[in-house]
C-alpha cells in the first residue's frame, strides 16, 4: 500500500484477515502511523495530543504483521517491472494498492503566499493553525463545507476569545448534505455560538504584507482577520499513477474490482474515481478496501457498485445526519420525488425524508441522532416507507 490513510490501512486490516502469511508493506510520507481526519479537530480543541491520535497502537501493526515505513514518500511506480521507487531504493510488489488520497485545494487568489495562511489536512497543519490561533485576535475561514466548520469549531471551541468567520460562496452551508431550511437552522446554532456566517462571499484576494491581514470578496467588500484557514475542496493526489502511465481523470480510474489500467495495480479512497465519481468520503473507502482485499488475493467476492453518500458527525457540535438524495436548493426539482419536513417546537431539530416509488432515497437529520441508523438501513436496503410515510412531517414521530 502506499499511502496508510483510512483506506490504505482498513485494506490492509482486511488483507491480514482474510490471509495470515501474505507480506503487507505500508508506505506513507506521514511521520505517524494512521489517524482519522476529524481527530484534527479533536486535537485542536485539547482532547487529543499527538501521541495519542493514531487510530491504532503500535503493537497493533506488529501483532497483524503489518510493516509501515513512515516518512517514507514513494516517488515513482514501473509497473513493468512491478516495483516502487520510496525511500531512497526500489521495492518490489507483487500487487500495489495505490492510496494516496487527496490534497487541500488552493484556490489561485490573489495575494498568495503569506504567513498564518492555512489548509487543515495533516497533523502538521493542525499543528501549525493551533500555534497560529494562540496569538491570533480573527480567524478567517474560507468555506462553509464541512471542513471548514469543523475547522471553525476547533478554534472557536481551543480559543474562545477568538472571533471566527466563515465565508462560503454559495447561497447556503454544506450545499451537498443539506437543503436551504436546514442550512438556515445550521446558521442560527454558529451564530449563537459567536461566530459570524457570511454566504454568497466569493474570496478574491489574501490582504495583508508578509502576514495576512484580511481578505477582499469579489463585491468589493473586505474582512478583517490575522489567519485565514482555506477549506475549499480537495484535489486527487494521482501524479504518481500519472506519471506511471495509468488511467487518471479526475482521479484514477478504476473498474467494480478497484483495479487501475494495469491488472496488479488497484486504487481505492479518495484518490479513485468510479464510474467518473470521486467520492472522497470514508464510508466509501470501507466498502472499496472490502472489496479491493478479496480481488487483489485472487479471492472470490463481491464487486464494488458505488456507495450511497452518508455523512454522520458533529458540525461545530451539532448532530448530523445526511445520506443519499436530499435534494439541495442547488439540485433540480424532480416530479416523482415526494419530500417530508419536520421542525421541532423549539426549533433546534429539523428533519427531511425524501420518497421515490414509496422508498426512502434520501434523509437529512440536523440537531438529533436519532433514528439515523434505521433510516441508513432503510435507504440502503430499498425498504418501502408507504405504510408510514404520512408520518415523516410529525417531528415527533419515531420509525419503526
Amino acid at each position: 500500500m502506499i499511502g496508510n490513510n483510512v483506506a490504505g490501512t482498513t485494506l490492509a486490516k482486511n488483507l491480514r484477515d482474510l490471509d495470515q502469511t501474505v507480506d503487507i508493506d505500508i508506505y506513507t510520507d506521514e511521520s505517524i502511523p494512521y489517524y482519522p481526519r476529524p481527530r484534527l479537530v479533536d486535537y485542536l480543541i485539547g482532547r487529543y495530543d499527538g501521541k495519542d491520535l493514531p487510530f491504532y497502537p503500535p503493537e497493533w501493526y506488529e501483532k497483524n504483521r503489518l510493516r509501515l515505513h513512515l516518512n517514507a514518500k514513494a516517488e515513482k511506480i514501473e509497473p513493468k517491472n512491478r516495483r516502487i521507487f520510496v525511500g531512497g531504493s526500489w521495492e518490489s510488489y507483487d500487487k500495489l494498492a495505490l492510496c494516496t488520497g487527496s490534497s487541500a485545494f488552493i484556490p489561485p487568489f490573489k495575494g498568495l503566499p503569506k504567513k498564518k495562511v492555512f489548509t487543515l489536512r495533516t497533523f502538521q497543519d493542525a499543528k501549525d493553525i493551533k500555534a497560529a490561533a494562540a496569538s491570533s485576535t480573527h480567524a478567517v475561514i474560507i468555506g462553509g463545507g464541512l471542513l471548514g466548520l469543523e475547522a471553525a469549531r476547533g478554534v472557536c471551541t481551543a480559543f474562545p476569545e477568538l472571533r471566527v468567520t466563515i465565508l462560503e460562496y454559495a447561497e447556503h452551508l454544506l450545499m451537498r448534505q443539506l437543503d436551504h431550511e436546514g442550512a438556515e437552522l445550521l446558521v442560527k446554532w454558529i451564530e449563537s455560538t459567536g461566530s459570524t456566517v457570511i454566504t454568497k462571499a466569493e474570496t478574491v484576494e489574501i490582504l495583508g504584507d508578509a502576514e495576512v491581514s484580511g481578505v477582499r470578496l469579489k463585491d468589493g467588500r473586505t474582512i478583517d482577520g490575522d489567519m485565514v484557514v482555506i477549506s475549499a475542496g480537495t484535489r486527487a493526489n494521482a501524479q504518481l499513477a500519472k506519471d506511471a502511465g495509468l488511467n487518471v481523470n479526475r482521479g484514477i480510474a478504476v473498474d467494480e474490482f478497484l483495479r487501475t489500467s494495469d491488472p496488479d495495480i488497484y486504487a481505492l479512497g479518495d484518490v479513485c474515481e468510479f464510474r467518473g465519481i470521486v467520492w472522497a468520503m470514508i464510508p466509501p473507502a470501507l466498502d472499496e478496501a472490502k472489496v479491493a482485499a478479496s480481488r487483489m488475493l485472487g479471492l472470490e467476492g463481491s464487486n464494488y457498485s458505488g456507495t450511497i453518500p452518508s455523512n454522520t458527525l458533529k458540525v461545530v457540535g451539532f448532530d448530523l445526519t445526511s445520506i443519499g438524495t436530499v435534494r439541495s436548493a442547488h439540485e433540480p426539482p424532480e416530479p416523482d420525488y415526494e419530500e417530508f419536513k419536520a421542525l421541532s417546537q423549539d426549533g433546534t431539530i429539523y428533519k427531511k425524508f425524501v420518497v421515490k416509488d414509496g422508498r426512502l432515497i434520501g434523509a437529512i437529520l440536523l440537531g438529533t441522532k436519532k433514528d439515523s441508523l434505521k433510516v441508513a438501513k432503510m435507504i440502503k436496503d430499498g425498504t418501502s416507507v408507504e405504510d408510514f410515510k404520512q408520518h415523516l412531517s410529525d417531528p415527533a414521530f419515531v420509525f419503526p
